[in-house]
């Protein structure tokens, strides 16, 4: 599977954590004296759903603050002193509501698609049954 299809497809079971902090992409903001663009090593590429609702449960959160996502980075501007003691429990506290509603929308995603191969299934056996029917002479 390609990091593209990574990306979108649907995983129940997907359980990103945060994993490191990138010490080598880490930087001081341009034109700043304290503030880092902060990137946190997430321990795999989310997909596209889990990114929008990280974006809800961020904001829901921790509204004055920004964060990110860069690839499999969570990324931020705050001072270094308030990484260990602010920003890092808070991503930590994202990252696992955003766990948590990723799932339940993955299995409303996994019953949907179930419900629409049982119509399917359905529509199929019924044109089978009527196609029994008919006489071609």
């Amino acid at each position: 599977m390609t990091d593209t299809d990574k990306e979108t497809s649907i995983e129940p079971a997907l359980e990103i954590r945060i994993i490191s902090l990138n010490t080598d992409k880490t930087r001081k903001t341009l034109g700043s004296k304290t503030v880092y663009q902060v990137y946190f090593e997430l321990s795999e590429i989310p997909p596209v759903a889990w990114r929008e609702i990280f974006g809800r449960e961020w904001k829901a959160l921790n509204p004055t603050q920004e964060a990110g996502l860069d690839r499999r980075s969570l990324v931020m501007h705050c001072p270094l002193q308030e990484i260990a003691t602010k920003q890092l429990p808070a991503l930590k506290k994202a990252v696992q509501a955003t766990n948590v509603a990723y799932k339940q929308f993955a299995q409303e995603q996994v019953t949907e698609e179930e419900r629409k191969a049982d119509v399917l299934k359905e529509e199929r056996r019924t044109v089978e049954e009527m196609a029994k029917l008919l006489k071609f002479d």
